[in-house]
């Protein structure tokens, strides 16, 4: 048998040609990349926005226009970090705002452009629509290392010429993120109370490190892995903006919006805002608004203020369906009447449906909107009827009006008589001024002016687009008038072959501009 050596020249010299002729040419290097496609961004409060706009048409006729002031990073963190969070989150609130949808109106805060616009002449302010509300807030804490640990397994075996190491490292830290909203009333320009937002949430960073390596006669070679996950920080902003805006706006328009996220309580401000005005009501408002929310739920009953048959035929059926107690007019039936309202298209409908029928949905402390119609501007104009038994007399406090300013409707009486009193747009469609929720007697006496709003009442009636011409129509009689006898032409005007004669009537057309 033949021997042969390689001498450690001719192996050093060898060991490049087999690299070479294995393919590893260190020229040659490449990797593929994973490509992906666009996608919209989705969080897990994405549904709730979507919902957050039907619950709002739901439960109120009334829409709240709302404009957000830049909101930014008030810690000063997003510099020294070099971006670790967001510095201007506005962005984020205008497209949570705008997502939202139903009777939520996000109006923009852009001064310079609305002043460049109009020095421009190509935009003046009298289309513009005014904000109830001003949202003011910003990230006022970012705190980092909240808690910090860390483990590690190391193994070192040595054997003569051989040796064995291996190693694994395990480090993690916590950071916490706080958001502060409050709500600004924009006539006042003074803070709404308890209408606020403050949330926060947890950041986890962990890294991972393992390694293992081998030696044989002083010659070393192994294997080194290392991952580093972190919670996305601007992600994590996005969601905060969104579970405040929902917040936010749910306590604004008393809404049950812990209905739409899992696992939230109910919130104690939407609870004492909707007890107080459950107190504040007469009996009678107490078992109209009882009896909205009964039609809201489906059964077939009508707003009069009277407990009839139906009424408590559909209060029966609803506290078997919820395993509630009795039928008694409580503050627990009034809120699981209000709780459970079904959030659905087919609910929303019929909602307008009780717009439609003249009914107004009031809140304390909102202000009464409507959109008025959009037929040609004319003059104002006033027809008093003065047959028997007395007379009528209606007016507003101007004759032109801008969108955005407040409106007050009087009247008078020249002997005792049951009013009512109506605005027609130019669809037809036909709400109830008077009486309201706030002023439910409508027996009037002579010798006084009666104020739509009154004095130091807790709503206001707000003019809102489009420009057009509004039609007020007033009736009296010496007897009550159930919204059902009024009767109209196509035009606005009183149907005088269809009212009772011994009626008089009132009408007044206003502007607005």
């Amino acid at each position: 048998m033949n021997n042969y050596k390689l001498t450690s020249g001719f192996r050093i010299i060898g060991l490049p040609l087999l690299l070479v002729g294995c393919g590893l040419n260190p020229q040659s290097a490449d990797i593929g990349l994973n490509e992906t496609l666009p996608e919209a961004k989705t969080t897990i409060y994405q549904r709730a926005i979507n919902k957050l706009g039907l619950m709002t048409e739901i439960y109120s006729n009334e829409p709240v226009k709302i404009m957000a002031k830049e909101v930014f990073d008030n810690t000063g963190t997003s510099v020294a970090t070099s971006g670790e969070i967001p510095r201007d989150i506005t962005e984020m609130v205008k497209s949570t705002l705008n997502g939202i949808g139903g009777n939520v109106l996000y109006i923009p805060y852009e001064p310079e452009f609305m002043l460049n616009t109009a020095q421009t002449g190509y935009s003046g302010y009298e289309d513009k629509i005014l904000p109830q509300v001003i949202l003011s807030g910003g990230i006022t804490e970012f705190d980092r290392g909240l808690v910090t640990q860390g483990d590690s397994f190391d193994v070192d075996i040595e054997v003569k010429e051989y040796g064995l190491n291996f190693t694994d490292q395990n480090k993690s830290s916590l950071a916490s993120v706080t958001l502060d909203f409050n709500m600004i009333d924009f006539k006042t320009f003074t803070g709404i109370p308890r209408i606020q937002a403050i949330n926060g949430i947890k950041l986890h960073k962990a890294t991972k490190e393992d390694s293992i390596g081998f030696t044989i006669k002083s010659v070393t070679f192994g294997a080194k892995g290392e991952i580093k996950k972190v919670q996305g920080r601007h992600a994590a902003v996005r969601l905060l903006v969104q579970l405040n805006m929902i917040q936010l706006i749910g306590r604004y328009q008393k809404l049950p919006y812990w209905r739409l996220i899992p696992g939230v309580e109910p919130d104690d401000v939407v609870i004492d805002q909707v007890l107080a005005d459950y107190y504040s009501f007469t009996r009678s408002e107490q078992i109209a608004k009882v009896q909205e929310l009964l039609y809201l739920h489906g059964f077939s009953v009508q707003p009069t203020g009277q407990m009839d048959g139906a009424t408590q035929s559909a209060l029966q059926n609803f506290v078997q369906k919820h395993n509630l107690p009795g039928t008694d007019l409580n503050q627990e039936l009034y809120l699981a009447l209000y709780e459970n309202v079904p959030l659905n298209h087919a609910t929303r409908q019929l909602r307008k449906n009780l717009k439609g029928q003249g009914s107004f949905h009031y809140a304390a402390h909102e202000p009464m909107t409507y959109s008025p119609p959009a037929p040609a501007p004319a003059p104002q104009t006033f027809i008093d009827a003065s047959p028997t038994p007395g007379s009528l007399s209606l007016r507003t406090n101007k004759s032109e009006y801008r969108i955005g300013e407040p409106m007050q409707i009087d009247f008078t009486v020249s002997e005792p008589m049951y009013v009512r009193i109506v605005l027609i747009n130019s669809e037809g469609k036909i709400d109830t001024v008077f009486p309201n929720i706030y002023q439910p007697d409508n027996y009037c006496l002579p010798g006084k002016t009666y104020s739509i709003p009154s004095p130091g009442a807790d709503f206001t009636i707000d003019v809102s687009g489009p420009t057009g011409t509004d039609k007020l129509r007033a009736i009296a009689s010496k007897n009550p008038i159930p919204a059902e006898a009024l009767y109209f032409t196509n035009d606005g005007q009183f149907d005088e072959s269809r009212i009772a004669a011994n009626s008089v009537k009132a009408a007044l057309d206003y502007v607005i501009r």
